[in-house]
Order: C-alpha cells, then sequence, then structure tokens
C-alpha cells in the first residue's frame, strides 16, 4: 500500500489527505472544494450528504442532522445541540437518534448512521484520487473526544470500507503536519488553537526528543465560528429593520436564509476585503442586499473574536508556562482563516513563531495522512511512540464504598494532564464516615476487584447537613492522579497523590 489517507472528521466539516512518496496534497470533492460540510439530508427516495445536504437546509431542514460529532458515542443530553437547530437527537433509546420526515414517514435513525454517511462520502472522494482497493487511513479525533466518540468513528470508517490504521488528537495532528517531531535536539512549546464551528479548542503540546506530550488542552463551546455567524445575522437583520420595518429574524425560514448568507459573507472576507450579501425574498418578497468590508466586519466581530485566545491563555496558564515561553503556534479549523484573529493570536503570543504555510482547515487531514504514511513504512514494527499522545489504557472510576453509583472520572484514551471535577453524593440516611474508593476497570462495577482499587480513602465527622463530596481530579503528563476532596458543612479538606502505576 503505497498510498496513506489522513482525515479530519469536525462537527462542522471535514476534510481527506492523501500522502505519497513522503507529500501530502488535499483531495478534492466532486465540486472542487478541499474542504467538506459534515452535513447529512434525509430526503423521500435518497440521502444526500456534503454540499448538497448543506445548500438544501432552508427546505429540508426537519430532516438534515448537523453537528453529529458532537452528539456520536453519548448515551444522554449533554446540552450541546443549539436550541435552534430543527433536527435534534433524541436519547429514548440510550444512544442518541434523529426523527427525520422520508415520505409519510417518520424514521428513527442513529447518529453513528449519519456518521457513516459522511464517511461514506469521504471515501467516495478518496476513490475517485486511487485505484487501490485497499484505503489505509488515520483519522484525527478532537481533544475532547470520549472513549465512545473513538470508537463510533472507527466503526463508521470501517462501514465506509477504510482501513483504519489508528486515531490522532487534532493538537498531535497539527505538531504532525509541520514536522516538529523531527527535531530531537530541542524543548519546544507548542501552542494548537483550533476555531471549529462549534468550539473552540486550547492545546499546549510539548515536543522533545522526538514525542510529544499533551500538556493541557482546554473546550470553549461558548465562543465559535457559529458565534460569529450569528452576530453578523444580527446586524443584518438590524440593517434590514431600518430600512424595511421587517423582523427576518420571526421566520425559521427567513432566518436560515439569513444565516446562510453570513456565513458565506464571514467565508469571503477571509480572503477578500469586501464582500457582497445579497438574499432573493427574505421577507414578505423583500429582497435584501448589502455590502460589508473587511475593516467593518472586524469591528462587528471584535469582542466574539476576543474571546477565541480564552481557551489558549488559560491552557498555557494550567500548563505552567508563561505565554512568552511559547514557541510556536498552529491555528487550525475554518475560523482560523480570519486575517484579524491571526493578527490577534500573533499580538498574544509575540515571541512565538506562527506556523501558517498549510491552510488551517487542511492542516489536520494533512498531518493526519503524515501520520498514516508512517505507520505503513513500518508495519511489521510497533508504531513509533514519537507519534502517540501519553492517555490512559484503561478508565478510571469513583465510588462511595457500599453504594451502587460508580461515576466515571477518565475514560480510556483520556490525554494527560486532563482535569475533571465532580460532585459524589453520599448514601442516605447521611453515615458519620464512608470510604471512598478509586479505581480503573473497563466499565462501572459495584465491587470492583481488590487488584483494580488505586487508592480507598476513609472520610470521617460527616454532619447529617453533609449531602455530597465534591472531587477534583487532575491527571498529570507523568501519569500520576492528584485528588482533592472537600465537604463544605464538615469542612473537610484532603488531597493525595496516586502515582503511576499504583497508589
Amino acid at each position: 500500500m503505497s498510498v496513506a489517507f489522513g482525515i479530519y472528521i469536525g462537527c462542522s466539516s471535514c476534510c481527506i489527505a492523501v500522502n505519497k512518496d513522503g507529500k501530502f496534497e488535499v483531495v478534492a470533492n466532486a465540486a472542487g472544494d478541499r474542504v467538506t460540510p459534515a452535513v447529512v439530508a434525509f430526503h423521500d427516495m435518497e440521502v444526500v450528504s456534503g454540499l448538497s445536504a448543506k445548500q438544501g437546509i432552508i427546505r429540508h431542514g426537519a430532516s438534515t442532522v448537523l453537528n453529529v460529532l458532537r452528539v456520536v458515542g453519548t448515551v444522554e443530553d449533554e446540552g450541546v445541540c443549539p436550541s435552534s437547530m430543527s433536527c435534534r437527537p433524541n436519547w429514548e433509546s440510550g444512544q442518541p437518534r434523529y426523527a427525520v420526515q422520508r415520505g409519510e414517514k417518520t424514521v428513527q435513525v442513529s447518529a453513528d448512521e449519519v456518521l457513516a454517511h459522511i464517511f461514506s462520502l469521504l471515501k467516495e472522494i478518496a476513490s475517485a484520487h486511487t485505484s487501490e482497493p485497499e484505503l489505509p487511513v488515520v483519522i484525527t479525533v478532537p481533544a475532547w473526544s470520549s472513549e465512545g466518540t473513538i470508537a463510533a468513528v472507527k466503526k463508521a470508517a470501517n462501514k465506509a470500507a477504510f482501513t483504519v490504521l489508528t486515531t490522532v488528537t487534532q493538537p498531535a495532528a497539527a505538531v504532525l503536519a509541520y514536522g516538529l517531531l523531527n527535531d530531537n535536539k530541542h524543548i519546544i512549546q507548542v501552542v494548537v488553537l483550533h476555531c471549529g464551528g462549534t468550539t473552540v479548542v486550547g492545546s499546549v503540546v510539548e515536543v522533545a526528543g522526538g514525542m510529544l506530550t499533551l500538556k493541557e488542552s482546554i473546550t470553549s463551546s461558548a465562543v465559535a465560528g457559529d458565534a460569529l455567524t450569528d452576530v453578523l445575522v444580527q446586524h443584518f437583520a438590524t440593517e434590514f429593520y431600518k430600512k424595511y420595518k421587517g423582523d427576518p429574524l420571526e421566520n425559521r425560514r427567513s432566518r436560515r436564509k439569513l444565516y446562510n448568507a453570513a456565513e458565506n459573507c464571514k467565508h469571503v472576507l477571509s480572503t477578500m476585503g469586501t464582500a457582497q450579501v445579497y438574499v432573493e425574498s427574505l421577507w414578505e418578497g423583500v429582497d435584501f442586499s448589502t455590502t460589508l468590508s473587511r475593516a467593518r466586519f472586524d469591528g462587528i466581530v471584535s469582542a466574539t473574536l476576543a474571546a477565541f485566545l480564552q481557551p489558549a491563555k488559560e491552557a498555557v496558564h494550567r500548563s505552567g508556562l508563561a505565554m512568552n515561553q511559547i514557541q510556536k503556534v498552529v491555528l487550525t479549523g475554518g475560523s482560523a482563516k480570519i486575517p484579524r484573529l491571526q493578527q490577534l493570536v500573533g499580538e498574544a503570543f509575540p515571541q512565538a513563531e506562527f506556523l501558517c504555510s498549510v491552510p488551517p482547515d487542511e492542516v489536520l487531514a494533512a498531518g493526519a495522512s503524515t501520520e498514516a504514511a508512517q505507520l505503513l513504512g513500518q508495519q511489521s514494527h510497533t508504531p513509533a511512540s514519537s507519534s502517540m499522545v501519553p492517555a490512559l489504557a484503561t478508565s478510571v472510576f469513583c465510588m462511595v464504598l457500599g453504594s451502587e453509583n460508580s461515576v466515571c472520572v477518565f475514560s480510556r484514551g483520556t490525554p494527560t494532564h486532563s482535569r475533571q471535577s465532580l460532585n459524589l453524593p453520599l448514601p442516605s440516611p447521611i453515615p458519620n464516615c464512608c470510604s471512598i474508593v478509586i479505581y480503573e476497570a473497563e466499565e462501572a462495577e459495584n465491587d470492583p476487584h481488590d487488584d483494580a482499587i488505586l487508592v480507598q480513602v476513609n472520610v470521617t465527622s460527616l454532619t447529617s447537613n453533609s449531602k455530597l463530596l465534591k472531587m477534583d481530579f487532575h491527571l498529570k503528563s507523568d501519569g500520576s492522579l492528584h485528588v482533592a476532596l472537600q465537604e463544605p458543612e464538615a469542612k473537610i479538606n484532603r488531597a493525595f497523590i496516586i502515582e503511576a502505576g499504583r497508589s
């Protein structure tokens, strides 16, 4: 197998790159676009994916699925779907499903099936590029991915006839794309800022001796590319109201038309100085036309753009570094193409080298294809540790001894230097003392085996007002787990460390 593919699959878009003879290139889809919308529409007689599905969302919004990566692999509603989304998932069967209208019937479609349609489209793009019968691929996954998300991604890719070599986190793929692992002489601190449609993720990666370590990763759903589009929608709606005394946001169809126009305007202004906006019959037959300059756009979204940097700044702070200690910065995701955002990042990290030779919305696919080529070049050997991000091999759970409620603290595959906070309910009636057990296992257990228990902590002096224990967990880069335990009513504060391997 001489051709190796890398796939970036995100909430809003996807991209596929091929690595052949040591060089990577992004493979365009049938429309000539190098990035494809991760959208699937279920029509009466067919299923449409990609750009065609996105273009038809105004007419088929109730049967068009967006942002499937945020819900795939989950077992309950985690509040990640915007309230404005027409086709929303439900978890009645314990897994996310969508009720879509196909003809006169309402059909339940699983999130796994939706994801498989996206990979089938990517498979068509890959097959058009090569005549090889086997399509080996490395797939990027977000830093926030759970074990269920990663398993669902692999399953969908295999169903589409890809041969999945492995998955890599997005920060690792960004580092691989620029060949930073080739430097074996220096320790390099890298910030990877992923600016996607629904999330912004700031990560700090340390590269040393041909190995990379994900030191910290912070995810924010408060600001993202969709938030920028929403700001533009409000601006255009206000301008329309001043001209015609009508509100295009009161109608779902009109709002979607304006949203599509705002999104297109945002993309145009990433490369051009001005953008023409025209929406036919936006409200009660009235057309809307306006022009927006890049300078005006920068002013409208300035506050939102500034918030994009917060996850990166927090990740740097939590990793124990100063901003001037960051040596390289990589931007990924479609929103990272905005010139003003790039300028803000440069100002925040003035001493860092800004790596931008690969387009931000293509860099993750390029890095994944580089990893695929490396794996294919050493098929008979164990994959080099330089390409791996240290992560948990087994899930970690926490429970009150004697209860039947175990809480998953970190799922298998969680990268090191991750944090988690949870509230552990106490049994009723409230005991004077209890034991907290932290153990590792493939799945939750009511009576974990002694060999699986990492630590057992006795908590005494509980009062009748005690309701729960606040637990803070920090998985360090050396594999040790730092735990802080608090119970405010009884003024209990405990802290302990579980060393890598065993307490």
